[in-house]
């Protein structure tokens, strides 16, 4: 079986749950193959449970102290996207609120939203551990970045030990029971992420944050 995404050949890693975990050998995602997948509609109406609101007090902390993250790390940013911003899109209107210019797009509640300008820095909150073909959704993401654009990932990262996930951790792992939860990443798919699609990462809280941003030309002629 080929990882989603980098295409390499995977590996079985564990059956839990009525599912089946894979990983790769290469960029050390883990994912769940697609006979798997839920229906588009059961993936919306499970989004639909989570109390995803500006009522909700612990949501807003969360995101605010992303916030002061991405102002202490990332320079000059005037543009952002949040990419897959749910049916209501908090993060979006807390940027808003500190005066960033923000578009959110979300496949499934807010889809038509215009791409074709290029953003400062595109988020991805609670998002990429959804992506079917993660691949693909991250060269698209790095075509919506402005040259030394940043790209915010917040994704719970997998269990380790030395540096290579743990089966035992990973079985009683919370983050794996959801049902529209198909991708995990560690530090070394990001690591992977970043040295393919030409960024380096310049914030890694080791738990679920993670910042990178796109290489000069210069710096990419140099490597």
């Amino acid at each position: 079986m080929h990882c989603p995404l980098c295409n390499s050949n995977s590996k079985f890693f564990l059956a839990e749950e009525k599912r089946e975990y894979w990983t790769c050998p290469v960029c050390q995602l883990i994912f769940v193959p697609a006979k798997y997948f839920i229906s588009k509609q059961e993936e919306v109406e499970h989004y639909l449970k989570h109390e995803n609101c500006l009522e909700n007090a612990g949501y807003v902390q969360m995101f605010n102290e992303k916030i002061q993250i991405l102002q202490r790390v990332c320079q000059s940013v005037r543009t952002v996207l949040d990419y897959g911003c749910g049916y209501e899109p908090v993060l979006k209107t807390l940027l808003t609120r500190d005066g960033y210019t923000v578009s959110g797009y979300d496949p499934h509640f807010f889809p038509d939203t215009d791409l074709s300008n290029a953003f400062d820095l595109v988020l991805s909150t609670e998002t990429f551990e959804h992506f079917k073909e993660p691949g693909k959704e991250v060269a698209r993401l790095t075509t919506l970045l402005s040259p030394g654009g940043y790209l915010g990932v917040m994704t719970r990262l997998v269990p380790q030990k030395n540096n290579l996930p743990e089966l035992e951790s990973f079985g009683n792992w919370y983050y794996k029971r959801d049902p529209t939860h198909i991708a995990f990443y560690s530090s070394e798919t990001f690591a992977w992420i970043a040295g393919f699609f030409g960024m380096e990462i310049i914030f890694n809280n080791e738990k679920d944050f993670i910042v990178l941003q796109v290489k000069s030309q210069r710096e990419l002629d140099e490597a």
